[in-house]
């Protein structure tokens, strides 16, 4: 019956965890990576919030997707739409960068097509000139 009990704590509290990581709803800003000139933009909940541990997944409508979005069409050639929606062409494309970065790096990634803290491992982001906020033809792994 301990055993039982454990379990079921365990359980629980692996249930809590997993609502604890809150829905992506905007963007944070970062410097790039050796260089004051470029900025990157990560999905996060909440903006300027620096919360980047956040989940995405099909229905969500705002500019964390946009940013996704954008990170999977320049960055790695997705034929997506740039629209904010996460829809099921967006969740499509989540999932085959999961699958690639399975295949390469042997990630350990769940395939399932949704953008959380372990994805958000695997994602390069295009690059912004500061303060003008025009796209580069660089993308690079955010410093968060």
């Amino acid at each position: 019956m301990a055993v039982l009990l454990a379990a079921g704590l365990g359980v629980a509290t692996a249930g809590a965890a997993d609502a604890a990581t809150p829905n992506c709803t905007s963007y944070s800003t970062y410097y790039a990576p050796y260089t004051t000139s470029y900025v990157i933009h990560v999905p996060s909940a909440g903006y300027q919030t620096g919360t980047v541990n956040c989940i995405l997944k099909l229905g969500a409508r705002n500019d964390a997707v946009t940013v996704l979005q954008r990170a999977l069409k320049y960055c790695y050639g997705y034929n997506i739409s740039v629209d904010g929606e996460y829809g099921p062409q967006t969740k499509a494309t989540v999932k085959a960068r999961q699958n690639q970065a399975n295949g390469d790096y042997n990630a350990g990634l769940v395939e399932d097509g949704e953008y959380g803290p372990k994805t958000r491992q695997w994602i390069v982001f295009p690059d912004w000139t500061w303060p003008a906020n025009v796209r580069t033809n660089r993308c690079d792994w955010p410093p968060v």
